[in-house]
């Protein structure tokens, strides 16, 4: 069927010279170059995991492999090191537990999980940790929500739950195999129902119905809706009004070829691999420009990586990844493929048998073990308790209680239990127990990150725990530094993974609408910033200031005509509750100066008085 449609649409792409291999080994040869420079460059300057420098790095790394093309091995296990020792940590069980650098689990750490199984990490108790709570963070229709606010790459719940699919599928532990796949059940049904918005959302819908195991008719008709927003010149665009990118294109031909079962040799495929070839730069890169204009802060200090295109960069080297791998599809397996070095740093040190019952096994299998002397007291040498591992399942919890265990004891970290139960979703039974016997509420000061209970709930978006928090004293204005760099309130956090609800029980438990961070942004601002529209509207109801202004000068409005995310939803909501339409920032742009390459925001912005 996808071919049908494919000669339909490209019947000159038929005579058309297919792409020689020479020119395609030399392609992928100096675009792999460029990625291992610039991901050596980025570990160098950056301590975190970035999907740009280290997930599809490694992917593209890997494929090298397969087809034989050049790699630098060293180099490659550098960098597949100092990202996954970092944020996430895939080397300390302390880290995996507590998870104090948590972020945003199904993107960032389900990047990562797929990252460390490119590098040739094995799953062990770290990385099912990990895995765990990505899996817990699935919402009850099946899908995994993400607080990123970065189109193209990181913004969308689509790609979120597609990666997260492929994240549990290699490395949730065996005893959770039932629990797997039912959540993997769960989202291939979310996302046969799902209505992808541009060529990212179609591109990961694909993908995420392949790692589920859908059926081939299924895979098809989402292949073929990904193969119709090719463009005439082979082409496809991140948004419609805009014009095609490596990004876009590398990712659709990755995706048509490995999940819609599109043959490398199928003419519109090569007229994308000649649109690749096409618009390769000398170097080996693709010049991709980035979405992210505004001043916001929704992402670490800019760094240079010594790689060109400034400011693009990071798109740039996401785009380079997906070209790069693209080209490689199209050439033959390497008849002895190389493999990754071994990283001895990414094995997990000193896991006992008590953690693993701890984490994964039944309440059954760790009462005999306290029948057999287990201390309920039992911690790593960094703190981390034998409670503190059981606190998801509220029988172990229950148990482990009445045997003594102290449910305020903190790791070296300042962590408890009870911030460790609150990471996930649907722990209200074991919050209730720690709660009942004396957990605390407020930390205080010494936590790793200023975390707090109330501020992980309101990320994980479990209201029953937030109103739980809350009635015992849980402060709703309480700060935790996000990845040590971003202090952040539990309402701002909860706007947004944009959960209107979540974010009507923390307005109810005493939040602050119009809170301000250190750049003065609103909850409004940061609605705005991630286009939740219906979040917005929920804050506006509760009497956001729609004309407030942060210390870059922008409001609202100013926000929502910078970022492109192709529809003008949030501007028009703030438009309707009177946001001023000629606002100006400090640099004297307006909204509708901002805003003129989206016809769509443009036309919103005049309708509402913009001049």
């Amino acid at each position: 069927m996808w071919r049908a449609l494919a000669l339909l649409l490209f019947v000159p792409a038929l005579h058309a010279q297919t792409a020689s291999p020479s020119q395609l080994r030399s392609g992928a040869t100096r675009a792999v170059a460029m990625v291992q420079h610039g991901s050596t460059g980025f570990y160098k300057a950056m301590v975190c995991f970035s999907c740009h420098n280290h997930g599809l790095p490694m992917l593209t790394f890997r494929m090298a492999r397969e087809r034989g093309i050049p790699l630098d091995e060293a180099a490659a296990a550098q960098v597949a090191a100092k990202g996954l020792m970092t944020m996430p940590d895939f080397t300390s069980i302390d880290r995996a537990v507590q998870d104090p650098m948590i972020v945003d689990p199904a993107p960032s750490d389900g990047w990562a999980l797929i990252a460390a199984h490119a590098a040739g990490v094995k799953p062990n108790l770290v990385t099912e940790v990990y895995a765990r709570r990505v899996a817990n963070w699935q919402r009850a229709d099946g899908h995994w929500p993400t607080g990123d606010d970065r189109p193209p790459q990181s913004y969308s719940n689509i790609t979120a739950t597609a990666v997260a699919i492929r994240a549990l599928q290699l490395h949730m532990p065996a005893q959770l195999r039932n629990e797997t796949e039912a959540r993997v059940a769960r989202a291939k049904t979310w996302l046969l129902a799902a209505h992808p918005q541009d060529t990212e959302e179609f591109t990961f819908r694909l993908l995420g119905l392949h790692f589920a195991g859908a059926t081939s008719e299924d895979q098809s008709h989402a292949a073929q809706d990904l193969l119709a927003l090719q463009r005439p010149d082979g082409g496809w665009t991140e948004l419609p009004h805009v014009q095609p990118d490596a990004y876009s294109t590398g990712e659709a031909l990755v995706a048509l070829h490995v999940a819609g079962g599109v043959p490398t040799t199928d003419p519109a495929w090569q007229k994308g691999l000649r649109y690749l070839l096409s618009t390769q730069d000398k170097a080996g890169m693709w010049h991709v420009h980035t979405r992210q204009v505004s001043p916001a802060s929704v992402s670490p200090p800019y760094i240079e990586t010594g790689v060109p295109y400034g400011h693009d960069q990071f798109i740039s080297t996401d785009a380079t990844c997906w070209a790069a791998m693209a080209l490689m599809l199209a050439l033959p397996k390497a008849a002895t493929p190389s493999t990754p070095r071994p990283i001895p740093v990414l094995a997990p040190q000193g896991p006992k048998p008590w953690m693993e019952t701890a984490l994964f096994g039944t309440a059954a299998e760790l009462k005999a073990q306290l029948h057999s002397g287990l201390d309920p007291n039992s911690q790593t040498p960094e703190g981390t308790s034998l409670l503190m591992m059981a606190a998801q399942d509220a029988d172990k919890v229950k148990m482990l209680i009445e045997r003594g265990a102290n449910v305020r004891a903190q790791a070296k970290s300042g962590y408890t239990a009870l911030m460790v139960a609150t990471t996930y979703l649907g722990t209200s039974e074991s919050v209730k127990l720690l709660l009942e016997h004396g957990a605390e509420v407020n930390p205080g000061k010494g936590v790793l990150n200023n975390a707090s209970p109330l501020f992980l709930a309101a990320m994980a978006g479990d209201r029953e725990n937030i109103a739980l928090l809350l009635a015992k004293g849980a402060d709703p204005k309480h700060r935790m530094d996000i990845i040590g760099m971003f202090p952040t309130s539990p309402l701002i956090e909860a706007v947004g993974f944009g959960d209107p609800e979540v974010v009507r029980a923390l307005l109810a438990g005493g939040a602050d609408v119009h809170e301000k961070d250190v750049d003065s942004m609103t909850p409004l601002h940061w609605a705005v910033v991630g286009h939740r529209a219906e979040v917005a509207k929920v804050l506006i109801a509760a009497g956001a200031d729609v004309n407030a202004v942060d210390r870059f000068g922008y409001t609202p409005l100013l926000y929502a005509a910078t970022i492109d995310f192709g529809d003008a939803d949030t501007a028009a909501a703030l438009l309707q509750a009177g946001a001023d339409p000629n606002a100006k920032d400090k640099q004297g742009k307006t909204a509708l100066s901002q805003a003129r390459e989206f016809p769509y925001l443009r036309a919103a912005l005049e309708k509402g008085g913009a001049k």
